[in-house]
This record gives C-alpha cells, structure tokens and sequence, in this order.
C-alpha cells in the first residue's frame, strides 16, 4: 500500500527526471503522421478486397482482423495528436484526428474532455475518472453501476469475457451521454453540438450499412471493430483496474502500470504499452517513451512497475475492479478481497473477505465522487480547446460538499 505521505503529484516526477532526458524528447514528431496514409490504404484496399471480389469467408474474417488492428491503431494516433506531441495546429489536430476516430464515432472535443482533462487529472479517482470502475459507495449508490460491474473482468460471470470485446465503444456513449452532464465536460449548448456530431458519425455508418449490405457491413465494420476493441481495452484495462484508488494525490508510480510487449508489438502500437510514462509527460511523444522509462527505472527502480500484458491480463480476471479501499479490491457480491499491486510490484493476492453487503472502509465523505468535483485540465491537452504547455487553469463545477483538494496533474 501507498501511505498518504508518501504520494507525488505527476509534476514532482516530471520535475526529478527532466535533467535525465534529452532535449530532443520534448520535440514534436510529426513523422508519427506517415502512419496515416499506411492504415488508410489498408482499410481502403481490405475493404475493397471483402465488397469488390469472391474471397472465401474465412479470408474476409481474416481481413476483418487486419481493418480492426488498423482502426485500433489510428485510434493510437489520435491518442498522441490530441495531446499536442505530433503537430500544433489546433484546425489539422482536429480533423485528422477525427478522422481516426471515425470508426469509433468520437469527436475530437469529446475526447480531450474525457481522456485528456477527466482521466488524466483524476486518475483513478472513483466517479471523477471515468476509466475507473470506482468504490464501493459508487455501487452502493447506483443500479445501473452494479449491473454493469458484472461484465467486468474478475467479477467471475460469464459475460465478462466479453469485455475486452465491447468496452471502449461502449464506454465512449457513457461518457458522451452521461458522464459529460454530471461532470459539466461543456456547457449546454456544446454538449448538445457534441451529441449532435456523434449522431452524423452514427449515420454515416447507417448509411455505409445501407449501401453494402448487413453482411459486408459486418465484415468492414463489426467484425474489426470487435477485434480493434480488444485492442484499446488490453491496454488501458491493465493500465489501472490493477491499481490503487488515488483519490486526493495523482500519483502515476501508485495509480498506473505499464505492460511489456513484444518490439515489434510496440513499433506497430506507437509504445502505447508505455503507460506511466505516459502520464507523467502526456505532452511527449509516445516514440521517446524508452527514455522516460529509463530514468524511471534509474531514479525509482521496483516503483517504477510493469508487467508482461498477458500476465497483466489473466491477474485482471483474478482480481475484482470495485475498490473497497485504496489498496483493496473487492467482490461486491462475494465480498473477496483482494489487495491492488503493491509498492514495488507486488502481485495481487487474496486479503480474505468482507461480511456481504459490502460496506466501504472509509467514511462516504472520503471517497465518494460527487458532481462537485473539480475537473482539472490536463497538461499536454490539445491547443484546439486548451493551450499545450501551459499551467492548466481549473474548470470549477458548482459547490455541493466540501472535498480536499487534488493536487493537479502534470
């Protein structure tokens, strides 16, 4: 466990090992847009090859696999452009990174106001973050959250192995349609703007079912959106749902972990692997990753933490995700409890149980996220909206009850 004293701020990181790394690392790489026009071609000529010609069923699935990885992957250069490390034209970061995320129907503002500002300033803080499954007082609160705990992974039901599969599509309606009023993403006029663009991205899709048939549709568009899911949610799951709840410090060393892949997996995957990193300098390229994780691993050593992402991947479906404390784990309906990764790496492992209904540990106060909560901006957020490199300057939400200040992300 991380003690309360012990938790840095992302900045302090950024700070320590700034004198560790090379100018260079700073630098934009707009090189990284090459990728576009490979994944472009491959979807066009893939999805020429299903339509226009008589492949057998079994080569149309293979390359639905191969469009799903391509949309996976723009989603990835989106990630990066938007977080103002490619280009810093705010009109060209916002078309093309729209049109990478078309296949996901997510609008570019719609990303930065989820990723950049609610994740990356409140990460893994329950309710606040929206890529966090949350705590026990969340699910005591709300239906809706218990239901949808079940598809998770560790809750031990059959449809969490659908999860990897769904998630991220899914979970990029809730928080265009639902997160986003309870947190004030926008005002009321731009979040209707908002919707009203998901709602084009949708019909453009309806309309591209329509001309082709369900049956081609399914194999240039479910079928790899499927597999392009599985991509995203491998990543960001075990970034994590592993992790301790940080509900006051944003500690990336505490609330984050990166995975180890194969080279040639992170050359095709821009170093998406490397999540700590990431969230220390969410400004810098993905490429110079390998350098931050060196003076990482220099200045920290074992609190650096990083995992195989299949070893990752199977302690993800032997934990439960609902967070009973900040290091602890629980199942919600068995009342399991299990601990987060420790300090130093230390494998989650069985703590015992809990009496059921499950109850939290801490006062509601403590932990709660309430639509109080400050969202705060992120350093690296696109020029679009935010200016790239700047002090962040807090977006404040009506007062409801009184919490302790977070310390602001770097």
């Amino acid at each position: 466990m991380h003690s309360p004293a012990e938790l840095q701020a992302c900045v302090h990181y950024a700070k320590e090992i700034r004198p560790d790394l090379p100018a260079e690392v700073f630098a934009r790489n707009p090189l990284r847009l090459l990728w576009l026009p490979v994944h472009l071609a491959v979807i066009g000529c893939s999805i020429a090859a299903i339509v226009g010609t008589g492949i057998p069923i079994y080569a149309k699935l293979a390359l639905s696999v191969v469009i799903g990885h391509s949309y996976g992957v723009l989603m990835y250069l989106a990630h990066e452009i938007l977080h103002g490390s490619v280009i810093k034209n705010s009109f060209w970061q916002n078309w093309i990174s729209g049109l990478c995320m078309l296949p996901y129907c997510i609008g570019p503002a719609h990303w930065k106001a989820w990723h950049n500002r609610a994740h990356h300033g409140h990460t893994t803080q329950s309710g606040v973050d929206p890529d966090s499954f949350g705590n026990v007082t969340m699910f005591m609160c709300n239906r809706v959250a218990r239901f949808m705990l079940k598809f998770a992974p560790g809750s031990g039901k059959l449809r969490s192995g659908l999860f990897l599969g769904f998630w991220f599509s899914f979970h990029a309606v809730v928080t265009l349609l639902i997160h986003s009023q309870r947190y004030n993403y926008w005002t009321p006029e731009r979040r209707r703007r908002q919707i009203a663009l998901f709602a084009l991205e949708v019909g453009f899709w309806g309309c591209v079912a329509y001309n082709l048939g369900l049956a081609n549709f399914a194999m240039i568009y479910l079928v790899p959106m499927v597999f392009a899911n599985v991509l995203q949610m491998s990543y960001i799951a075990t970034n994590h749902l592993l992790c301790d709840e940080t509900a006051d410090v944003n500690d990336p060393l505490a609330n984050s972990l990166s995975v180890t892949v194969p080279t040639w997996m992170d050359w095709l995957h821009l170093n998406f692997s490397y999540h700590i990193e990431h969230h220390i300098y969410p400004y810098v390229n993905s490429y110079h990753a390998p350098k931050i994780r060196d003076a990482l691993v220099h200045r920290y050593g074992n609190r650096y933490r990083h995992l195989p992402i299949l070893q990752a991947l199977r302690l993800l479906y032997k934990t439960p995700s609902a967070h009973l404390s900040q290091s602890e784990l629980v199942d919600i309906e068995t009342g399991a409890v299990f601990s987060t990764l420790g300090p130093e790496g230390e494998l989650p492992h069985s703590l015992g149980s809990v009496p059921v209904p499950v109850r939290p540990r801490r006062p509601q106060a403590e932990n709660q996220a309430e639509p109080s909560a400050t969202l705060r901006l992120a350093e690296g957020t696109s020029s679009a909206d935010e200016t790239v490199r700047s002090e962040p300057n807090p977006i404040r939400l009506p007062v409801s009850s009184a919490r302790p200040a977070r310390q602001r992300a770097a």
